[in-house]
């Protein structure tokens, strides 16, 4: 994964509302582990069924990650948007190398998708290196310096990106914790 150069706009977490060139509201980021009941606050989940469960499962139950901020627009041609997630700064173990190896882990956990249901080898993982990008910024928050992921999505259509949403939701919430644990 490349080091991003655009962190949308921010390094330190939780960051204020500002208002951009255009005049549109970038809205403020706040600790969603840490302020469970303002989940309804967050735009994107209500056009995405499978990111507002991703954005409850990720943040308001026990795990080891956390979103930091997220987008979703419909436009002529599809379906784009970010999801920045981070290691959640009570996990002390996670290390730089750890959150820039993310997405080669996702491609493992696409891989065994792909062998579970006797799929073409290459099916998903070529699918999701064509509407995933991952990249990685810095990132300060409670007072530790560490790293957070952007994953930005084109999808041409909103089911697929409905399925970017589910894949990623269960690869952070229940795949990447337990292969986590067995290195």
């Amino acid at each position: 994964m490349e080091k991003s150069l655009d962190n949308n706009g921010y390094i330190d977490f939780p960051f204020p509302a500002t208002t951009n060139v255009d005049g549109s509201v970038n809205p403020c980021g706040f600790d969603l582990t840490l302020e469970t009941g303002r989940i309804d606050e967050i735009a994107a989940g209500k056009y995405s069924e499978n990111m507002r469960r991703l954005l409850e499962e990720v943040n308001l139950q026990d795990g080891i990650f956390m979103t930091l901020a997220c987008d979703w627009q419909q436009r002529e041609d599809g379906v784009c948007g970010f999801i920045d997630i981070a290691f959640r700064p009570t996990l002390s173990t996670a290390s730089r190398e750890e959150t820039q190896s993310l997405d080669q882990a996702f491609e493992v956990y696409l891989s065994r998708q792909e062998k579970q249901h006797n799929m073409q080898s290459g099916t998903l993982i070529n699918y999701a290196r064509a509407v995933l990008d991952w990249g990685w910024s810095p990132l300060h928050l409670r007072h530790r310096h560490y790293e957070k992921v952007t994953l930005r999505y084109y999808c041409q259509q909103a089911e697929d990106a409905e399925w970017c949403f589910d894949h990623l939701r269960h690869f952070l919430v229940s795949w990447y914790p337990a292969y986590r644990d067995k290195s």
